[in-house]
């Protein structure tokens, strides 16, 4: 072999070597990117695997939560259907329990959020903003003695905080009676802490309290319990009732139709709560005695309208809705109690009057004021005679 044929034969060997450790490095390369991409590609899916796990177990977690709620519920419906009847009488008891409760939490609260209170005479300070009530024992155990204040604070007449009316009402059990009597507030009278002045003067200066302890005191009375209206809520009253029935004089009718009512007629006629009020009002044609007694002819109007129906269901809501009315230390039991007391009696006997009585007072002034001067001692004689 020539030597020219030899170096060509190594020249073609090396380059194949070389080639061949070329094409190895290629592929080791190619190789190695493969694995790269491997692993990227590894661990993205890892991380949204994670993202994933972290998902669906906020969602198992929540929806652990939402299912033991609709569980509950679930479980609360299916006993529900499960026990018509029971649930009927469990809902009906808990609304027994919340009406019952708010009408006693509101009846409780309006007799007694500012109520006069019952305390022994030697605890009583006459000269107090708001005097209590002493208290006495009752002089005969079939006689319910009541007061009854009325202030008219639209009557431009009427003296600013003093009582318009004082009207004791009187029931006998016993002798089947029933009774009115006005106390004229000029009537000049001793009062405890103040000295001689104006009977109606005793509410400005004490409250009812003050205007119970001087009637008790020097009428010899057992006043305990009293109710005070405006006169502006009798309209309220009259008009629950549908009107009321007064006898009216020729005078009074006459003087009406002059003032607003231009049909009114004398005799025996059907008021509204704004007519009583305008008749009870009227002092124009006399004086206070006048006035006096038509105020008792409006409440005698009441009490027969109630006595239309002599049916106590139909008297209690009547109670509560005058409760709204009013201002009383009285309770709904109480005034109920009484009331079908008096519906009780089969031929109740009434009578009103006024006191001072005629012939026992003067017409006087003391200290600048007009006053009615009185026998006392004639006077409480004569509401002895009247109440037992």
């Amino acid at each position: 072999m020539k030597e020219n044929d030899i170096r060509t034969e190594d020249v073609s060997e090396e380059q194949a070597v070389e080639k061949t450790e070329e094409q190895a490095a290629e592929a080791a390369e190619k190789k190695q990117n493969v694995r790269r991409r491997g692993r990227k590609r590894a661990e993205k899916a890892e991380r949204e695997k994670q993202k994933k796990d972290d998902g669906e177990k906020q969602e198992i977690e929540t929806g652990k939560k939402k299912g033991k709620k609709k569980k509950k519920k679930k479980g609360l419906r299916k006993w529900m259907k499960k026990h018509k009847a029971a649930s009927a009488i469990i809902i009906l008891f808990l609304i027994c329990i919340l009406t019952v409760a708010g009408l006693f939490g509101s009846i409780v609260w309006s007799l007694n959020h500012d109520s006069v209170g019952i305390v022994d005479p030697d605890d009583v300070d006459p000269t107090a903003d708001e005097v209590q009530i002493a208290r006495e024992d009752q002089k005969d155990q079939d006689v319910v003695n009541i007061l009854l204040v009325g202030s008219d604070t639209r009557d431009p007449d009427a003296e600013l905080g003093r009582s318009d009316t004082m009207m004791l009402v009187s029931f006998n059990k016993a002798e089947g009676k029933a009774t009115v009597i006005s106390f004229l507030r000029d009537t000049l009278i001793d009062i405890d802490g103040y000295g001689m002045s104006k009977l109606g003067h005793t509410f400005a200066y004490g409250g009812v309290g003050l205007t119970i302890n001087t009637l008790n005191k020097q009428f010899d009375l057992d006043i305990q319990d009293y109710i005070i209206i405006n006169f502006e809520n009798l309209v309220e009253i009259i008009d629950e009732l549908g009107g009321i029935q007064v006898n009216l004089t020729e005078e009074e009718a006459e003087y009406y139709r002059q003032t607003g009512m231009p049909d009114i007629q004398s005799g025996w006629v059907t008021l509204t709560g704004s007519q009583a009020l305008a008749h009870a009002r009227n002092r124009s044609l006399d004086n206070d005695f006048g006035r006096t007694s038509r105020q008792r002819s409006v409440l005698y109007g009441i009490y027969n309208k109630v006595m239309e129906n002599k049916n106590p269901a139909d008297i209690l809501p009547l109670i509560k809705f005058c409760m709204t009315q009013v201002s009383t230390n009285m309770g709904v039991t109480e005034l109920y109690s009484l009331a079908t007391d008096v519906m009780g009696v089969e031929h109740l006997k009434t009578q009103q009057a006024a006191v001072p009585r005629d012939g026992t007072y003067e017409f006087d002034t003391y200290d600048s004021m007009s006053v009615l001067t009185i026998d006392l001692e004639a006077n409480k004689e004569y509401i002895k005679e009247l109440l037992y």
